[in-house]
């Protein structure tokens, strides 16, 4: 997969949602991009990655197969990243 063209424009696109909310941009950025960039195996068997919602939803509508699967890395990433902004927010305010 071209990854590089992925990303590039994943941050593309994060940079376009974090500039909704001025107060929060950064920490919607790092979000975002989380959502977007967390990988998940596309078959089992194989050690191939893709994007883990856009796997979720490709195989929720084009192939019938209701799986949370692809949403489990998610699962573990999104409430990871949510405890890292929110440890540097502390940080942020102690030190500076």
């Amino acid at each position: 997969m071209y990854w590089s063209a992925y990303i590039l424009s994943s941050l593309l696109i994060c940079a376009i949602i974090a500039t909704i909310n001025k107060k929060y941009c950064l920490e919607l950025f790092f979000l975002s991009l989380v959502f977007f960039i967390t990988p998940a195996t596309i078959e089992m068997s194989n050690s191939d990655y893709a994007p883990s919602i856009f796997t979720f939803f490709f195989n929720l509508l084009l192939e019938q197969d209701f799986s949370t699967r692809p949403l489990r890395p998610l699962v573990i990433t999104i409430p990871a990243s949510i405890v890292v902004i929110y440890l540097l927010r502390i940080f942020k305010r102690k030190f500076f």
